[in-house]
């Protein structure tokens, strides 16, 4: 689990006692919001664990590669972010929820990298 992952959910939970609604409902939005959470995680943790190096094709389709070394496809989802030197990125593999991935470039001049940006501009809105 991310810190950030961490100190929202806690945030989240923070927040709870401010709502100006009943505590039996209160407390059905904490259990709502944990089991929530609990989901994110489990996908975090499974994407992670399967998951190795990622190449980018210039189709903006991508690859993970899988413990065993085989390649693996998948693709890019909606909530990925690709700022100039770091990118958070949402890949969902076949048969598996989407994850999330931070990825930075080794080299600001790096090709992979200009192309990631790129393509991330032309499908990004999509």
């Amino acid at each position: 689990m991310l810190l950030s992952g961490g100190l929202l959910f806690l945030g989240g939970l923070g927040f709870l006692p401010l709502l100006a609604v009943s505590g039996p409902l209160k407390g059905l939005f904490a259990i709502s919001w944990s089991v929530l959470c609990i989901f994110e995680w489990l996908a975090l943790r499974q994407g992670y664990a399967v998951s190795g190096p990622l190449r980018i094709a210039a189709g903006g389709f991508i690859e993970r590669q899988l413990p065993d070394g085989a390649w693996e496809s998948a693709r890019l989802c909606a909530g990925s972010l690709v700022l100039t030197r770091i990118a958070w990125l949402r890949i969902a593999a076949p048969g598996a929820r989407p994850y999330a991935e931070l990825v930075s470039a080794r080299s600001h001049a790096s090709e992979d990298w200009r192309r990631l940006q790129v393509i991330w501009r032309h499908i990004g809105a999509a």
